[in-house]
């Protein structure tokens, strides 16, 4: 997405160790409140799921 999209820059509030509630998304997203997910693939791949998208995890963090 990174040619489609700017970064995005979001406020992050834990509501556990993986899920987050994610604001600051701008006019990108309609609702005040987004879900954002860290996770990973079954081959042991970092991953981040913005909403309902999946992306690769870039950042060590």
């Amino acid at each position: 997405m990174r040619d489609f999209s700017p970064p995005l820059e979001l406020d992050l509030t834990p509501l556990s160790a993986t899920v987050f509630a994610a604001t600051g998304a701008g006019p990108s997203f309609s609702e005040d409140w987004m879900p954002v997910v860290f996770a990973a693939l079954v081959d042991g791949t970092p991953c981040c799921y913005i909403g309902m998208r999946r992306a690769p995890r870039t950042s060590p963090h």
